[in-house]
């Protein structure tokens, strides 16, 4: 019988089962000083802008990313040009999370690559496991909606506010729900500014409420 010579941190990128060790505990303290900086100053800030593109994995030009944001690594984490995380968002970055340009991302919005077995017995033992998540460029993930473990959210897709998707999002979709589910597509206007018809009137049948969304 073979030993088993891969790290916990290397299970755990590989979307295996693993267990935390002192080596993810190290990881994530780091992670929490950083935070402690991030937290601490204003988005525009010239020193935390510096720090934040040595604590991502990659960060893009022209990002911001409010205040009470939390992490458990950083490290796993890459952002695109002109995207916005507004305040109050999560993101468990136990895997790779991609996020692409000019997202627009909510106050409240949790993004979780982390998951634990259903069954007790082994949730308690302190299995976990996690998988990538993406978000494509342009999308727009509503306030307080959760993105989670392996889901991939498609260019220029819109989630509903209070949302919880656990699947795949296509491009140029707007999905809303508990767990979130098809609306509409959304058409492509090549640029041009969208006409009234394009959005739901305020309180017409089947309404989400897109108007009062907020970042």
């Amino acid at each position: 019988m073979e030993t088993e010579t891969r790290s916990n941190y290397e299970k755990m990128m590989a979307e295996e089962k693993y267990h935390p060790d002192q080596e993810l505990g190290d990881m994530a303290y780091e992670c929490s000083k950083g935070l402690l900086l991030i937290n601490s100053r204003p988005p525009r800030d010239p020193e935390r802008q510096a720090f934040m593109k040595s604590f991502f994995a990659s960060l893009g030009e022209r990002v911001t990313i409010k205040g009470n944001f939390n992490c458990d690594y950083g490290r796993h984490i890459s952002i695109g040009d002109g995207t916005i995380i507004n305040c109050n968002v999560t993101i468990l970055d136990t895997n790779r999370v991609t996020i692409g340009r000019d997202v627009f991302i909510a106050p409240g919005v949790v993004i979780s690559a982390a998951t634990h077995p259903l069954d007790a017995e082994h949730r308690v033992q302190r299995f976990f496991q996690s998988h990538p998540i993406t978000i494509k460029d342009r999308a727009w993930i509503g306030a307080n909606a959760s993105i989670l473990t392996g889901v991939t959210i498609g260019r220029n897709a819109v989630v509903a506010a209070g949302s919880v998707v656990v699947r795949d999002v296509p491009d140029n979709c707007l999905v809303g729900g508990v767990p979130a589910g098809f609306i509409k597509m959304i058409p492509e206007n090549d640029g041009q500014q969208a006409s009234d018809e394009d959005s739901p009137a305020p309180g017409a049948a089947g309404s989400i409420g897109l108007e009062s969304y907020s970042l």
